[in-house]
């Protein structure tokens, strides 16, 4: 993944120019926030592309700014997590028995881990691709993409504070050590 940082801030400094005159644009819909989009399955990818987004921009801040890397990297650790709970919590009601409980949080745990994995790709390919607008432009969409996903903090920290309840409530099978 080096070559790709590398690439990424060389080309950063060789298109600068061109980056002052393009708007931005996010990876994900900022028209409203993301627990106001009521299918799960694209508020899930909404909350997926936020990790991807935090994860891939921690790597790039990995060398010069360790902190600010590691917060992203935490950022993008609670945005897989609220990934898992979108799913999650859409499926839960007063009819939902242990076992269906069960299978939908194993179900969201798998696709909490890959979901991100697949966006981070999507961004990569563009990266890859977008061989005319050059690496400052996609640092700018990635940039704007965080902006929105930073507007969502709430309701990812909402989402943790869900998923603590539900850890220590017992319905949960967490890893033993």
């Amino acid at each position: 993944m080096n070559k790709y940082i590398f690439f990424v801030l060389l080309l950063i400094l060789q298109n600068s120019a061109n980056a002052e005159e393009y708007v931005a644009k996010s990876y994900v819909d900022d028209s409203r926030g993301f627990l106001y989009i009521e299918d799960p399955n694209r508020q899930a990818e909404a909350w997926a592309m936020c990790a991807a987004s935090y994860d891939l921009m921690a790597e790039i801040l990995a060398k010069s700014h360790p902190a600010r890397s590691q917060q992203l990297a935490e950022l993008a650790n609670g945005a897989e997590l609220a990934v898992i709970l979108s799913m999650v919590v859409s499926e839960i009601n007063e009819k939902t028995t242990p076992e269906k409980f069960d299978a939908v949080w194993n179900f969201s745990k798998i696709f909490g881990g890959e979901l991100p994995k697949t966006r981070r790709t999507v961004l990569l390919a563009d990266l890859e691709s977008d061989k005319s607008a050059g690496a400052a432009v996609f640092i700018s969409d990635i940039s704007k993409t965080l902006e929105v996903c930073m507007a969502n903090l709430s309701a990812q920290q909402t989402y943790i504070d869900i998923w603590r309840k539900l850890a220590t409530s017992g319905l949960l099978q967490l890893p033993s050590e």
